[in-house]
């Protein structure tokens, strides 16, 4: 189009408006601010499929049916995910000098800015439903990247039950997610997968696989640290404070956690000092009693001469001497499990002298 036209009267002139309509657009518009197709959508007087159509007509770009797309997955998870969701683009195809895209604001030049940077070509747009862009993004990342994370997740399960590691470890990165465990003063890295995740994935990964857990999260140098603590079932206790045992923290009887799903409670863990093996990352900290947090068997306080342990302590693999290989499943030692009343001297001897040596 050679005239540039505003959207009340381009809807006008395609018949999805009336006059009267207009008038009550434009009502709405200065009570409210909104823009004037937010207003007659808001109304029900035409939908943001009628909007976003014509914006097309006015723009000459195309209107593409978002539900006849089939996903480019490699071009996908070249864009963070949350910066798709949030700006409703779906990346189309890619060629040498350009990338296509649809985008449900084509005014939107920030989110495409930031994509002509991120991959030094130009984009050619196109416009479509931006509720069914977003709709098809999430189905996406849900089919495609949450498996892969689910894996993995199990296969660190697997690992460290019957260990002494208590916590794993999640760095998360703009195209991948770094995976350690840690337990007993011992950080271990075992994997990384590629993509975008978010915390919500982890969360949903763990519920997939039916494991409660509580975590901590951290922020430095624009990755996001995520600590999880998985939960085992509740088991009676002789005296707190909390304990570990199989793969994960016990809820002892008493203790604030239920079997509900629960995804963390803040300030449960009294680490003030960073977190072993990540500078400047700590977790967070707060005055209360001892009955309202869990203690991890290396960072029992002193205060408590005598508590009750089930849990199993590690020992250098012979084979490997921590290095990882078949007989260790790769986490670099042996674990004997333990079970008694001990005093945070005793439980340090052990660790000392008798296991890590």
């Amino acid at each position: 189009m050679s005239k540039w036209k505003d959207l009340g009267t381009l809807l006008l002139e395609y018949g999805l408006i009336t006059i009267n309509d207009l008038h009550e657009g434009l009502k709405l518009q200065g009570q409210t601010g909104l823009r004037l197709g937010e207003a007659l959508v808001k109304l029900g007087i035409v939908s943001m499929e009628d909007i976003d159509w014509v914006l097309s007509k006015q723009l000459d770009i195309p209107y593409v049916i978002v539900e006849d797309i089939n996903v480019n997955i490699e071009l996908l998870e070249k864009f963070p995910k949350e910066f798709l969701i949030e700006n409703r683009i779906l990346p189309l195809y890619e060629a040498d000098d350009q990338v296509s895209i649809v985008i449900e604001d084509p005014f939107n030049k920030s989110a495409i800015a930031y994509i002509e940077g991120s991959i030094e070509k130009k984009v050619s747009l196109s416009t479509g439903s931006g509720s069914k862009i977003e709709e098809l993004l999430k189905q996406t990342f849900n089919k495609v990247g949450l498996p892969a994370l689910i894996h993995v997740i199990k296969s660190c399960i697997a690992k460290i039950k019957e260990t002494s590691f208590y916590r794993i470890d999640f760095l998360l990165a703009e195209h991948s997610c770094g995976i350690n465990v840690f337990g007993s003063g011992i950080l271990k890295h075992l994997g990384e997968v590629k993509g975008h995740y978010t915390n919500e994935d982890i969360f949903m990964a763990f519920d997939d696989l039916g494991i409660h857990f509580l975590y901590e999260q951290s922020f430095s140098n624009n990755r996001r640290f995520i600590a999880v603590f998985p939960l085992e079932n509740r088991i009676d206790i002789i005296k707190m404070p909390a304990i570990i045992g199989g793969y994960g923290l016990f809820r002892p009887e008493g203790n604030i956690f239920s079997d509900a799903h629960v995804y963390g409670f803040s300030h449960v863990f009294p680490l003030s000092k960073p977190i072993h093996g990540y500078p400047y990352l700590a977790t967070k900290d707060i005055r209360s009693s001892f009955e309202n947090f869990i203690y991890v068997i290396d960072a029992a306080p002193a205060e408590f001469k005598d508590y009750y342990i089930n849990t199993y302590l590690p020992r250098r693999c012979p084979s490997c001497n921590t290095g990882g290989c078949g007989a260790c499943m790769e986490l670099g030692y042996q674990f004997e499990k333990i079970v008694g009343i001990y005093s945070s001297d005793d439980l340090n001897k052990l660790m000392k002298e008798d296991y890590l040596g």
